[in-house]
């Protein structure tokens, strides 16, 4: 269970109280065997009932926790459990392509990273970094925006149609450079190719000076869940360079992985016009 007595977390000002209340009522949920009531989880959290009722009611609203009709008792819900599968997946999917990305990068001695989509960002979950390519800090848990990034492309190029297009309505498409893809209608044009071709490329869209290409990575129901990318400096790799040796190299890696994760192919080919994991709106 998360504690409640830091002292010297709730000294600063920047710790949330309410916040913490309601993390540690998932926390007991979370490690109990059996449904609590509104009784036992007071007493577990030291608060009174009035208070966790008001933290229930939110947690309940927001899908977080659901309520046993019958025993009036609560258990989590299906948004805390989804929160713990993605990480279930993420922690696989990081320990199955973390030796094949090493060996990538290894024959080609370039920077070679792993994403996935959430909404209308990448988050990386994985980097192989051979050299500072980008004048911003790169590491696991950064963002960027997927519109202008070869392994956004990647995944978006495989959304349904609805999906994309209502993640294309919520993005600002900011020229970093430009070469940076501004227009949606180009962008959806973009996305076509990248389908026909199965992979992305990133022609100094993010920033001056870099390239990249990628590829999707596809589960064992032939789903996409992830991107993997090879990153270069613009100086070193043309973009022809890019979209015939790089390619290549970064299909292979992403066939790799994906096998790994028991997709299995079902043609000669290894691309498949099949949408991202759960459509969800969510180098």
């Amino acid at each position: 269970m998360i504690p409640h007595s830091g002292t010297n977390l709730k000294e600063s000002r920047d710790f949330i109280e309410s916040l913490s209340r309601g993390l540690s009522l998932l926390s007991s949920l979370a490690e109990s065997s059996t449904p609590l009531s509104l009784t036992e989880l007071a007493k577990q959290l030291q608060l009174s009932k009035s208070t966790v009722q008001r933290i229930i009611y939110t947690l309940k609203a927001l899908g977080y926790i659901d309520r046993e009709d019958e025993t009036k008792r609560y258990r989590l819900g299906a948004r805390a459990l989804s929160f713990a599968l993605s990480m279930v997946k993420n922690l696989e999917l990081r320990r199955v392509a973390y030796p094949i990305l090493q060996r990538t990068s290894k024959e080609i001695g370039e920077t070679v990273n792993l994403a996935i989509l959430d909404g209308t960002e990448i988050v990386y979950v994985e980097r192989i970094k051979t050299e500072q390519i980008l004048n911003i800090n790169l590491q696991v848990g950064s963002r960027l925006p997927a519109y202008c990034t070869s392994m956004g492309k990647a995944m978006l190029a495989f959304l349904p149609e609805e999906s994309l297009e209502g993640l294309l309505k919520k993005m600002k498409l900011v020229p970093y450079t430009p070469n940076t893809i501004t227009n949606k209608e180009a962008l959806r044009e973009e996305l076509k190719k990248v389908r026909v071709r199965g992979f992305a490329t990133n022609n100094e869209e993010l920033s001056l000076g870099l390239r990249s290409t990628a590829a999707p990575i596809r589960d064992y129901r032939g789903e996409v869940i992830a991107a993997v990318n090879i990153a270069v400096p613009s100086i070193r790799i043309s973009q022809k360079q890019l979209e015939t040796v790089l390619a290549k190299k970064v299909l292979e890696t992403a066939r790799q992985i994906s096998l790994s994760l028991g997709y299995k192919e079902e043609t000669d080919e290894f691309r498949k016009n099949k949408p991202i994991r759960g459509g969800k709106e969510a180098d």
